[in-house]
């Protein structure tokens, strides 16, 4: 069995581990920088190459990340159709990357019964502006084409926040939901492998949320784990990194955001556990069947 890994960068040596991780499995699994392939078309048929060699010979693909390579995504995903190779996130296959826009992951997971906070999309600062008239602060504010650990995250309590708000279109609005912290879980083929509590932050106008204390959890609540599982179904993302909350209130769990590509390390250092071995053995899983 062989594993094509696709990456953009790698600051942590991730790739090193995932190949370790598969050698113990006794599988293939090879590094793969999108930058370092290319595609050649003629006589009927196309292939995509990496140094010379086509990618026919992978069983399956696995997008560690996608980011700002949309082309290579698409390239890659058509590749895998046409000669039977399977592809995890299964989203590629179908939405492609466009579904990463929070708007529209807001209109999958809604359709799909998730529970999603109350959300209006509007394209511009102006119209934003307009928009929260007609709101009860405070809201969050978020940028759709999305940023990395919280950063295009904004909590808006005074109109004096709203000019923190940066991005040049393309605004959600939602309402800010109280809590005592906020979950992130690690789901892994749609079934939940562990999760740690984030503690509240001090505040601050921008909402990062990789940063402030957390713990561990023994147990990932059923209720948080059932809809971080919903949700990750309805999106198609295999390998997730879900973001909740648990209204103070009322108890209602609500769905803040899937990451498909998550860090690892927060996540093992918190629970103890291997999140890339599952990983692995998620991908040889669905290759085999």
């Amino acid at each position: 069995m062989k594993i094509a890994y696709f990456y953009r960068v790698d600051k942590w040596g991730t790739g090193d581990r995932f190949v370790e991780e598969a050698k113990g499995l006794g599988v293939e699994l090879k590094p793969i920088k999108y930058k370092e392939l290319s595609v050649r078309q003629g006589d009927g048929d196309w292939q995509i190459y990496l140094q010379g060699e086509t990618l026919q010979e992978f069983d399956l693909f696995y997008f560690r990340a996608v980011g700002n390579e949309l082309e290579w995504s698409k390239l890659l995903a058509l590749y895998a159709k046409k000669e039977g190779i399977l592809v995890v996130d299964e989203y590629l296959m179908t939405d492609g990357a466009l579904r990463r826009f929070k708007a529209v992951a807001g209109v999958m997971m809604e359709a799909a019964g998730v529970s999603y906070p109350k959300t209006v999309f509007v394209e511009s600062v102006e119209e934003l502006k307009k928009e929260l008239k007609n709101w009860q602060l405070p809201v969050v504010v978020k940028v759709s084409q999305g940023g990395r650990h919280g950063m295009g995250t904004f909590w808006i309590r005074n109109e004096v926040d709203l000019k923190e708000v940066t991005g040049e279109r393309g605004f959600l609005i939602q309402p800010y939901i109280p809590n005592d912290g906020d979950y992130r879980l690690f789901v892994v083929g749609y079934k939940t492998l562990g999760g740690f509590k984030r503690m509240p932050k001090e505040e601050k106008v921008v909402m990062n949320k990789s940063v402030g204390k957390s713990v561990g959890l023994e147990k990932v609540p059923e209720d948080v784990a059932m809809e971080a599982e919903k949700a990750c179904r309805a999106l198609g993302v295999e390998v997730a990194g879900v973001d909740l909350v648990k209204d103070s209130g009322t108890g209602k769990v609500y769905i803040v955001e899937v990451n498909e590509a998550p860090q690892y390390k927060v996540f093992e250092k918190r629970t103890g556990i291997n999140a890339v071995k599952a990983v692995v053995e998620h991908l040889v899983k669905k290759a085999k069947k």
